[in-house]
């Protein structure tokens, strides 16, 4: 989930190992919490439930939204929008909607590129030394790191309902 640790030493264990191995952290700019979306998805195709059709709405409207957020942090932070990386997990929803998610880049006008091609952008040369026990996507690090203010409030959270049949199918 995006956690290189806590403190100093393990953020630095982490990259070291990384490192030696032939790994790059391929740093990702925009989350859409499919997991969360799929936690109540799955059990709900398995149920036959009805609410499968809204749930696959709700989550690319949910997905748009977090790519106008995060294209919005971005600008704020850099005063340009960068090459976005979205992580996607391998997963049923995604399987089924992946048409229709790539289609949401395309009609707000994004080109798609190799994931070398945009991490060659200056933003993703900044050195991560952001430490925290938590994950956040990059541009929260990157503020962090540029001491900008951003108010992580303001980002859209999946909808309840979904939050709650994930849990408690």
């Amino acid at each position: 989930m995006n956690h290189t640790g806590e403190t100093e030493q393990k953020h630095e264990k982490v990259a070291a190992f990384l490192t030696q191995r032939g790994y790059r952290v391929a740093t990702c700019t925009i989350d859409n919490s499919d997991y969360v979306f799929n936690a109540a998805y799955v059990p709900m195709l398995a149920a036959h439930d009805s609410s499968a059709q809204r749930l696959r709405l709700e989550y690319l409207s949910y997905a748009s939204a977090e790519i106008d957020y995060y294209a919005g942090l971005s600008k704020q932070i850099f005063g340009y929008e960068p090459p976005q990386v979205m992580l996607l997990h391998d997963n049923r929803l995604n399987a089924d909607t992946i048409g229709q998610l790539l289609a949401l880049f395309e009609k707000k006008h994004y080109k798609f590129v190799s994931l070398n091609r945009a991490q060659a952008d200056p933003a993703y040369q900044i050195p991560d030394t952001y430490i925290t026990k938590y994950g956040p996507m990059w541009g929260y690090r990157w503020a962090a790191e540029r001491g900008v203010k951003v108010n992580g409030r303001l980002e859209p959270e999946p909808p309840e309902w979904i939050v709650h049949y994930g849990k408690h199918p």
